[in-house]
């Protein structure tokens, strides 16, 4: 009898949250099928996106279609070979297909339980007979194997049927996707709109108008966005929940300063840079001028071949609506084919270290050195770099195609690139960029027939109570006061608060460096923790071998009292026998390669039975009950193991310290609508106020001030650790109001 495989129907959503990290993107892949079948136009609509009752994504194209053979031999096939064949370009446009291995219609099942499809195939298909299909997935998952699936006749599940071409039926595929998999709360609605606005770069950084630079002339006067062999518009209209507000790019062009644009694909042997200043900066700065800069393409041999335009602008973006549009559109991002790849651009990524350069504000730049742009000693160079401006104030985009940049390789979840060599190079060229621009800014505003300016004038005496360094929300009030000032014609009390706020600003720079600089000595002790469980297991060899030895030895003739002292022996070495398991179980289970190789949804009352595990001696000697009754059903989101069972091991620890001798600590945990889960951790100790409960989240705000005898004295870092990690995941956790009899609890809503 042959043997062979079968394939578990669960394989779609396994598969599904492996592949496809977010929700944006696994929009994004149905659209790039749009643009892969030579649509011009795509329409997605989302319906009511935060009613899950009513809400539905619809996306149509007017591309070659689908006849029912392609659906099921693509669509219905996962790893469909259909893009790998030939030149792998599609039929009318020659595009560059964008996919490669048929995974991204599993896009689809992350996104709804139902799938309906509706194509009518163009005249290239060669076919008269298009396809209505229709898949309901949790109709799928109900049989156990795929060829379960396959050998029931009619199945509700999978619909397939010809759909024939009439007179005025119109080429192209509608896509959608019904009973939605979730209800966006507010801010994770916001997210996902404005991905999904995201996804393709802006036409004003295609083809921004000369005005704001003239008499000069861009390097690019077209990007290449995208391979392509016969030209082509690809227009994609974002309607309903998805409409995108007013286009503001020519606003903020008009208040711009710089334009950073790098050729990398031009011309075989060079990497071109022009850094050029716009005629507002000009107009503040007349010594500003245009610079043009090249290297030769050795120098950055294994980089992919690209085109970049970037846009500077210091200072604040506006106000109102503007303001908002700003931080909405500000960071460089990353478009491959024209598609964008996330997370590069997204606040919370520092790819290009441009935060943190503006953090350390060094004098010097390894790119600058590497490519052989020595800085002087002249102090308008010397200190240029001092000027560098994060993240926030600039707004660009990389332009790369697949034929361009072959050695770039997507992540398989489709979040950002493999940072080998190639990604690197890129980096490199980048920053090469940036940081002559800030090189070029800083000399325009302090030529050397004026180099004095580049020295700050001396702070004015000023009471202590307004340079105290403050919080940064005192700063921005300050800020806020210089501004209206400004207004009221008071310019030298406004320039005196301004210095006062720099003042302040500059201490909480430092304080921030305190912080970081604590950060990555922990991030040395962690790399040293595959060793010690190494030296942890070593030690529970050692007293294994110790408590068998003394059982050998009670099994001899010996006299009552060396007996006795045998067997306390004998208790203590058992005791720290199964105390050094405990700590080896859970170092193993944190610091395993499978604890942090793969995300995955993980099973929430494993993980914290895995820390209470590691606790469970710690809270037997302070006398503190701990009772779960978390949900064995309940999953996180895709996470690594290790991530979630750190998340309990601090929460518990912080428990058992709070409940002191003689409490209780109590876990519960429950499914909520939106299909994530909430876990609440109780304790009967001392009470947080909860108005004042944020604090606690703060980098070294310590709940403890005394050392405990048994877990000694906190750092202040457990919950910070904690809500930076489950914040990666869109979940969040604060303290809320305790049942009784409890005094304080904490609880972690868990998205889906």
């Amino acid at each position: 009898m042959g043997v062979s495989f079968t394939v578990d129907t669960h394989v779609f959503r396994e598969l599904g949250e492996l592949l496809v990290a977010r929700d944006s993107t696994a929009l994004i892949e149905l659209i790039k099928n749009s643009y892969d079948a030579d649509a011009t136009e795509v329409i997605v609509y989302g319906h009511s996106l935060s009613n899950k009752k009513v809400s539905f994504i619809q996306i149509s194209d007017n591309g070659t279609g689908m006849t029912e053979s392609a659906f099921s031999q693509g669509f219905l096939r996962i790893a469909s070979r259909s893009k790998e064949q030939g030149d792998r370009r599609s039929l009318r446009f020659k595009r560059r297909f964008t996919g490669a291995k048929g995974i991204g219609r599993l896009a689809a099942h992350k996104l709804a339980e139902v799938l309906k499809v509706e194509s009518i195939p163009g005249s290239e298909i060669g076919s008269t007979i298009g396809v209505k299909a229709k898949i309901d997935w949790a109709l799928v998952e109900q049989y156990l194997t795929l060829e379960d699936l396959a050998s029931e006749d009619k199945s509700l599940a999978v619909i397939v049927e010809p759909k024939p071409k009439r007179e005025k039926s119109k080429e192209g595929t509608e896509i959608r996707l019904e009973r939605l998999r979730r209800s966006w709360s507010d801010r994770e609605l916001l997210r996902f709109v404005s991905e999904v606005q995201s996804f393709s770069p802006s036409e004003f950084l295609i083809n921004p108008t000369k005005e704001s630079i003239k008499p000069y002339s861009f390097l690019l006067q077209s990007p290449k966005i995208s391979d392509v062999k016969r030209t082509a518009p690809f227009v994609s209209k974002l309607q309903g929940d998805f409409a995108t507000g007013e286009n503001y790019w020519p606003t903020f062009a008009a208040s711009a300063d710089w334009f950073i644009e790098i050729d990398a694909a031009s011309f075989p042997n060079s990497i071109d840079y022009h850094l050029i200043p716009t005629v507002q900066f000009r107009k503040a700065y007349p010594t500003a001028k245009i610079q043009k800069h090249s290297i030769r393409r050795d120098k950055g041999k294994s980089a992919p071949s690209f085109q970049a335009r970037i846009i500077v602008k210091e200072g604040q973006q506006g106000g109102g609506p503007l303001k908002e549009w700003a931080a909405a559109n500000s960071g460089i991002r990353v478009f491959m084919e024209g598609f964008r790849v996330l997370p590069y651009g997204e606040r919370s990524n520092d790819w290009l270290q441009l935060d943190r350069s503006y953090a350390e504000r060094g004098r010097t730049s390894p790119y600058l050195t590497e490519f052989g742009f020595a800085t002087s000693e002249e102090p308008d160079d010397r200190d240029a770099l001092l000027s560098i401006l994060p993240n926030r104030s600039y707004y660009g985009c990389i332009f790369l195609t697949q034929e361009g940049a072959p050695e770039l390789e997507m992540l398989v979840n489709r979040e950002g690139f493999i940072p080998n060599d190639s990604f690197e190079s890129l980096v490199s060229l980048i920053r090469l960029g940036i940081d002559l621009s800030v090189r070029a800014r800083a000399a325009a505003k302090a030529p050397k027939s004026d180099r004095a300016m580049l020295i700050p004038p001396p702070l004015p005496e000023l009471p202590a109570e307004i340079i105290e360094p403050e919080t940064l929300e005192v700063a921005v009030k300050s800020l806020s006061g210089v501004r209206e000032l400004i207004a009221k014609g008071q310019v030298e009390l406004a320039r005196t608060a301004l210095e006062a706020s720099e003042t302040r600003l500059q201490s909480i720079s430092k304080n921030i460096d305190t912080e970081s600089a604590m950060l990555r000595v922990l991030a040395s002790v962690g790399s040293q923790m595959s060793a010690f469980v190494h030296e942890i297991n070593a030690a529970l060899g050692m007293a294994q071998g110790v408590e068998k030895s003394i059982e050998r030895l009670l099994e001899q003739e010996f006299s009552a009292v060396t007996r006795r002292e045998l067997n306390r022996a004998l208790k203590s070495i058992a005791d720290l026998r199964r105390q050094l398991e405990r700590q080896a179980s859970y170092l193993i289970d944190v610091n395993s390669p499978d604890a942090r190789r793969r995300r995955g949804r993980v099973s929430i009352s494993s993980r914290f039975d895995s820390a209470e595990r590691l606790l469970q001696r710690v809270a037997e000697q302070k006398g503190v009950e701990i009772v779960s009754s978390i949900p064995e059903g309940l999953k996180s989101p895709p996470m690594f193991p290790a991530e979630l069972t750190s998340v309990f091991t601090n929460l518990l620890t912080n428990a058992i310290k709070a409940a002191n001798r003689g409490g209780k600590v109590s876990a519960s945990g429950r499914a909520i609508e939106s299909g994530g889960a909430s876990v609440r951790i109780e304790n009967t100790g001392i009470r947080v106020d909860l108005k004042d409960s944020e604090r606690w989240f703060a980098p070294f705000e310590s709940t403890t001030t005394s050392v405990d005898s048994v877990l000694g004295q906190g750092m202040g870092l457990g919950l910070t650790i904690t809500r930076n990690i489950l914040e990666q995941y869109d979940c969040s956790i604060s303290f809320v109001k305790p049942s009784p009899p409890y005094t304080t609890a904490v609880e972690i809503q868990f998205a889906k």
